[in-house]
């Protein structure tokens, strides 16, 4: 304790038996033991504390640590949204495109001839029918389907 040895410690009890005097040296032997307990308490607390502190100091190098991590998690995330989001815009552009020349491939297929201004035998198959059979065809497509034929109910009286 103190960093004295029991040679030391045996000294000053002697000393304090000659100064103080046997009746007095059990009060003050007992009120310098109350404050050693006391000092041996109260540097107790400061290390206590100390440690706390420095369990907070760590626990907000954790914090920063993790909520750097987020950020960089958060960044990368929005990043590769963004990234997605461009190329879905790309396909949806090449997609429209590629619709709309098809489209145009269609329009290009039934235009009629006379307005496509290109020669008869550069036509494609579909305006070769003749004339007789496209009348056949309109004729054919405004038949009804069915018949009606008129159904007869016979009643039996018994």
């Amino acid at each position: 304790m103190f960093g004295l040895g029991f040679g030391e410690i045996l000294l000053i009890a002697v000393v304090a038996l000659v100064v103080l005097g046997p009746e007095r040296l059990p009060k003050v032997a007992r009120s310098a033991g109350l404050w050693v307990g006391r000092i041996q308490n109260f540097i107790n607390n400061v290390k206590t504390e100390l440690s706390e502190q420095t369990g907070v100091a760590e626990f907000r190098q954790a914090r920063d640590s993790i909520e750097a991590a987020a950020r960089s998690f958060e960044l990368d995330v929005n990043n590769n949204v963004r990234s997605i989001r461009g190329e879905v815009d790309a396909l949806k552009r090449q997609i429209a495109t590629d619709e709309a020349a098809e489209t145009e491939t269609k329009m290009n297929l039934f235009e009629p001839l006379h307005y496509s201004g290109t020669n008869l035998s550069d036509a494609p198959l579909v305006h070769r029918v003749s004339l007789h059979r496209q009348a056949i065809q309109r004729r054919r497509d405004m038949r009804p389907r069915h018949r009606i034929t008129p159904k007869l109910r016979i009643r039996r009286h018994g």
